[in-house]
């Protein structure tokens, strides 16, 4: 099946409800965006299941407030049903020992990392089969 700016907006569309289910600690939401068969290298590890994505992601602390500000997300066709994308993303990260008052002061992103996914069409869903990313500033 031919690929189509609306696979491009949708594939866009599941690095945003990646990000968006992190920060809001939806973990099995994170790994509906995955494929069954994945590849998420994060933090030095590489987690092929979403078994693996919710293990890894309960060990985040408790009280801690992420925002994954993603800019410049671009996907491109990679082949039948297949799509290659990349993506910045700012990220702003604190721990608490109990839940943050908002608004927070504001500072300067604690991260900016590059992002490169792979997706495969599912059916009438696109899923990521790969998600790798490079610290540009720490």
């Amino acid at each position: 099946m031919t690929t189509t700016t609306l696979d491009q907006l949708a594939c866009a569309q599941v690095l945003g409800r990646l990000f968006h289910r992190l920060d809001t600690f939806d973990y099995k939401g994170v790994a509906a965006q995955f494929s069954e068969s994945c590849e998420w290298h994060r933090q030095g590890k590489v987690l092929r299941t979403h078994a693996d994505i919710i293990a890894a992601l309960n060990l985040r602390p408790q009280h801690l407030f992420v925002q994954h500000i993603l800019h410049e997300v671009v996907c491109d066709p990679a082949g039948d049903d297949l799509m290659s994308g990349f993506a910045y993303m700012s990220v702003f990260r604190k721990e608490f020992d109990s839940p943050p008052q908002l608004p927070l002061p504001t500072e300067r992103p604690d991260m900016l990392i590059s992002w490169n996914a792979e997706f495969v069409r599912q059916g009438t869903d696109w899923r990521i089969t790969r998600l790798t990313n490079t610290a540009l500033y720490r």
